[in-house]
């Protein structure tokens, strides 16, 4: 089985829990499902649904307009740290639209 037919597969089984009305351990057991197994698809699943929104770039980065930003020129920056670790700085007088689409990505 490829990983395409597996998560195909997997999806429909995490569709049929959702309208199942069951807890996702009465699910696995009824399936014969390791709930660790089960709960990862059923993150997974969420997960890369999510990511698919039609604006975000395929890579999961978007690109700043500005390639001469002033970064480190008065100290001042804004930092923002990602879940992953991934840290980002960004100049004092970045525009907070531009804050809040990065934060929402």
């Amino acid at each position: 089985m490829t990983l395409q037919e597996k998560r195909t597969s997997m999806q429909g089984v995490v569709e049929a829990w959702r309208s199942s009305g069951m807890t996702q351990a009465e699910f696995a057991r009824q399936h014969n499902i390791t709930l660790s197994k089960f709960r990862y698809w059923v993150y997974k699943i969420r997960t890369t649904s999510n990511m698919h929104q039609p604006s975000a770039p395929a890579s999961g980065f978007i690109r700043l307009a500005n390639h001469d930003l002033p970064f480190g020129r008065s100290g001042q920056e804004i930092r923002l740290r990602c879940p992953n670790g991934v840290w980002l700085a960004l100049p004092i007088d970045t525009p907070a639209a531009v804050v809040k689409t990065l934060i929402d990505f």
